[in-house]
């Protein structure tokens, strides 16, 4: 049956449509590949970086593979990474043949789409690492390559083995806690024990070759084919109910339905509030409802969610960090990541957009209602940009630094903010929009400018800790560079306050 729909598939397809896939993504490599790395610069590092980042490089490395395996195991334990088709499930799952054909089958096609991206970001990756570093460009590049395939194939056989072996979501979480603790462990003793730095020796090897990266490279095939071995004991329910929740993650996916996303891949990981708060809002709280209301919500925030936007935080932290020491490219990191974080700090406005009979029932402007649900948010963000700026004060380690983030801690919550809210209040494009405009071309270019303006709000917030740097690097007063950067972010927190509060309607 799988090989007939194949061949229909084949023969059904247009290789012009595959052909046209296959040039976007040589184009968007090629891009990445020249632009990215003229962005980041040339300049090569200094001897104690390049030391540096021999000795701790591997293991800064392997705490980020060893949050991925931590993802992969939670994700297998809630009956992933596998997304069959629903008619596989019903037919051909019950079907009397040996199910670890169907899955191993469904596994391998799926592991081409798992190593690809992963594979190009490192290959993109090592070019930017090759123009401040010493070895060869080729080198470099094939080394980052491999330590992104590498690092992909360990989460995802770290998932299909929590998925064959059913286990619990619990055990899987102490068990990918337990790896991230051994990571930080290493950190903090300037050791590389852990099975994940030795994946990170890989990135590294035109530095400083180690036997040890052998491990790295053995390791993730080795769980791959566990997982491999073990396929066949994949619980069938959990494959139900996701087969129906990815269907309408690639349809929403395809409308650019950002909301629907993220409620559809909460649901995938069963990401539920929780039953008791964390807090109980008191009635004596002096604020109006809709801020009640928020904050009712982060006292229901899952433990999952609060981790992922603590994640965000420290990861805006690092590139802070990165911005600051190397290139100011690292800002764009810093922006995603705050804007990340106030989509999920969004939730109660987010609501409120999903059902616009209630909002018409309340008399009050839905404008003003949209700016009384961006209050709680940039204050929960304002811990959140704390959070990322003491890790930025604290590796850097100067006042200059401390006065900076003192300076941009608010226009960071508050940008995070808005640009989130931005986002929810935009909502799905219309499906006639190809139609507002004279050639499609025109119609592709606004889908993807309002993909880019909520984060490119969020962005802005980072340019005071850029002029800081600036005026750093030419003598110049810090803290006066930084507040009279801050008029960019202040205008444009303005001017898209100014459109929120003129919604009349909800999108």
């Amino acid at each position: 049956m799988q090989g007939a729909r194949r061949r229909h598939y084949i023969r059904e397809g247009d290789w012009v449509d595959s052909l046209y896939k296959a040039y976007l993504t040589v184009i968007v490599t090629v891009v990445a590949l020249f632009y990215l790395s003229a962005a980041f610069g040339n300049a090569s590092a200094s001897a104690s970086t390049v030391h540096d980042l021999d000795v701790q490089g591997p293991v800064f490395l392997g705490l980020a593979v060893a949050v991925l395996v931590a993802l992969g195991l939670r994700s297998g334990a809630h009956g992933g990474p596998l997304a069959l088709a629903a008619p596989d499930v019903t037919y051909l799952l019950l079907a009397p043949i040996p199910r670890a054909l169907v899955f191993r089958s469904a596994a391998l096609r799926q592991l081409r789409g798992v190593v690809l991206l992963p594979t190009i970001a490192g290959g993109v990756a090592g070019n930017i690492a090759a123009g401040h570093l010493d070895g060869s460009r080729v080198a470099w590049i094939v080394a980052g390559a491999a330590f992104g395939a590498l690092a992909a194939l360990l989460a995802w056989g770290c998932a299909l083995v929590a998925s064959s072996r059913r286990w619990t979501v619990r055990r899987a979480n102490a068990i990918g806690a337990a790896l991230v603790a051994w990571a930080a462990i290493d950190i903090a003793l300037a050791t590389d024990t852990s099975p994940t730095a030795q994946v990170g020796r890989v990135a590294l090897a035109p530095l400083s070759w180690s036997w040890l990266a052998l491990v790295g490279i053995a390791l993730p095939f080795a769980i791959v084919g566990l997982g491999l071995a073990w396929i066949g004991g994949t619980s069938l329910e959990p494959l139900r109910h996701r087969a129906q929740l990815v269907r309408e993650l690639r349809y929403a996916a395809t409308l650019q339905d950002l909301r629907s996303i993220i409620v559809l891949h909460r649901e995938l990981a069963q990401e539920l509030p929780r039953s008791r708060p964390w807090w109980h809002v008191g009635r004596g709280l002096r604020a109006g409802a809709c801020r009640r209301r928020d904050w009712q919500g982060y006292a229901r925030w899952p433990f999952a969610r609060i981790a992922r936007v603590v994640v965000l935080a420290g990861i805006a932290g690092v590139a802070l960090v990165g911005a600051w020491r190397a290139n100011d490219a690292f800002l764009i990191v810093a922006g995603l990541a705050m804007f990340l974080a106030g989509v999920d700090g969004a939730e109660g406005l987010a609501q409120e957009h999903d059902h616009p009979d209630r909002a018409e029932q309340i008399p009050i402007p839905w404008g003003q209602l949209v700016l009384d649900h961006v209050v709680a948010p940039a204050c929960a963000l304002a811990i959140v940009a704390v959070i990322g700026l003491t890790v930025f004060s604290a590796v850097i380690g100067s006042v200059d630094a401390l006065v900076v983030s003192l300076i941009a801690v608010f226009p960071m919550a508050i940008a995070a903010a808005v640009g989130a809210a931005t986002s929810v209040v935009a909502g799905a494009p219309s499906p006639t929009l190809y139609l507002d405009f004279p050639f499609p071309e025109f119609g592709m270019i606004w889908l993807i400018m309002r993909q880019l303006i909520p984060p490119a709000i969020a962005l802005t917030a980072m340019v005071p800790i850029a002029f800081a740097h600036d005026a750093l690097d030419h003598h110049q007063s810090v803290s006066g560079a930084a507040i009279s950067a801050t008029l960019l972010p202040i205008g444009v927190i303005a001017v898209t306050m100014r459109w929120l509060s003129s919604r009349r309607h909800v999108a």
